[in-house]
């Protein structure tokens, strides 16, 4: 072998270590210290430094931060000889929490952080010791997300279950989702914490209001993502109904939306069927979002196409608001969407699945699949009455729009008009 080659096998070799990762990032930092001369963005970001310098030493005197590209910071959290797993991720997440109440008290500016739970391997290059490992993408991921599910805090599911407790507090760890991120082999099941002074939460919160937000969360969740373990598999309808609940018990606690509760809901209004992968992959997060249901509704159907013009195509697609009309609902085969004769509930769009329409000897009229519109017809007729049975054929996803909200959109009256008009 080599001197080279000698050398190389020396500098690579190293020892893994099971570690906690946490990552954080100071939110806003261009708008901060847009302003400032070069003094003063030294001294502010030293100054941040520091402070989280002796909430880490607080805890935990051995454990170093190192800054990151200025206003991040990185600190590894090893495991000791004969230490639990247990023990290493709530050293890591207590610091995580006093971080929180640091910016809830103003001795911080709004910060985000990241804790992921894994392995790394430390080795010598060029005389440095330097640590190699996934842990620090996932940790960094972790921290960027934070923006998405509107929390100070997240991690993944390791950390999360091996917490053991936080100076008595009354701190609540609910998943956000089970997660699959571009350039990531597997899924991410991430947590958040909730407790009174984070989250918005009051400090003075009324206590069995906020265990009955929790528990909903909780159930909502666990129908949301599955649990292949137990064999329950995604049931979306059961999902919108808990976090629905929960939103409005979160509005009462904070006078504002959850909006790691927002963004599940906001998942499914955009895709209201699991993909078929969905219990093992979950939600994939990608730069690319899905089209908004107006741009969906225009690509998709034909009748809409014949019937669009320039002034319809700029109020459907590109102003949006009235989305929210569009209600949705989950109807199993074989069932009865609309029954002929019967005074109209509605309009209609096919999200997912097929229907049939009949006839009133039961007869089949034709079929209609994702993408179609139907039920408009009676609000157009002289005698305002369904004039078809439409059956659900597959278990359908459908949006439906109710006569009251239908009639507070010219728009969209003008729209189904001329689709009815089309299909007479």
């Amino acid at each position: 072998m080599s001197s080279f080659e000698s050398d190389h096998s020396e500098e690579s070799s190293g020892i893994e270590k099971e570690v906690v990762i946490l990552m954080t990032d100071m939110v806003g930092y261009s708008h901060l210290t847009a302003h400032m001369r070069p003094n003063g963005i030294r001294d502010f970001i030293v100054d941040y430094h520091r402070t989280i310098q002796e909430i880490v030493a607080a805890e935990d005197e051995m454990v170093r931060v190192e800054p990151l590209a200025g206003d991040g910071a990185l600190i590894i959290y090893e495991k000791r000889a004969d230490e639990l797993e247990s023990a290493l991720c709530t050293r890591a997440t207590v610091t995580a929490l006093r971080l929180a109440d640091a910016v809830d008290s103003g001795l911080l500016p709004p910060t985000r952080v990241g804790l992921h739970f894994g392995e790394i391997i430390e080795a010598k290059l060029n005389g440095r010791s330097v640590k190699f490992g996934a842990s620090f993408a996932i940790a960094a991921r972790l921290e960027e997300l934070c923006d998405y599910f509107g929390s100070p805090l997240l991690m993944d599911q390791n950390v999360a279950l091996r917490y053991q407790g936080y100076n008595g507090c009354e701190e609540e760890f609910v998943s956000v989702g089970r997660v699959m991120l571009d350039s990531f082999a597997e899924p991410l099941q991430i947590y958040t914490v909730y407790k009174p002074g984070l989250h918005n939460i009051p400090k003075e919160v009324d206590r069995g209001l906020f265990r009955n937000f929790i528990a909903l969360k909780e159930e909502a969740m666990r129908y949301f993502c599955g649990e292949a373990t137990a064999g329950l598999a995604p049931d979306f309808p059961r999902a919108v109904e808990l976090l629905t609940e929960a939103q409005n018990l979160y509005m009462q606690m904070s006078g504002s939306t959850d909006r790691s509760t927002e963004r599940i809901l906001e998942y499914i209004r955009e895709t209201p069927a699991p993909d078929s992968d969905f219990l093992t992959s979950g939600m994939r997060l990608s730069k690319k979002g899905r089209e908004s249901l107006g741009a969906r509704l225009f690509h998709l159907s034909e009748e809409l196409l014949k019937a669009m013009n320039q002034e319809l195509y700029h109020a459907l697609v590109v102003d949006t608001a009235w989305e929210k009309y569009f209600k949705l609902e989950w109807r199993k085969m074989g069932e009865n969407i609309i029954t002929i004769n019967d005074s109209p509930d509605g309009v209609y769009f096919i999200d997912s699945g097929e229907v049939v329409t009949l006839n009133e000897h039961d007869e089949e009229i034709t079929t209609l699949s994702a993408g179609t519109i139907f039920g408009e017809m009676a609000y157009f007729n002289k005698e305002k009455r369904r004039t078809a049975t439409v059956r659900a054929t597959t278990d359908v996803v459908i949006r439906r729009i109710s006569s009251e909200d239908f009639e507070k959109i010219p728009v969209i009256v003008k729209i189904f008009e001329r689709i009815a008009m089309a299909r007479r």
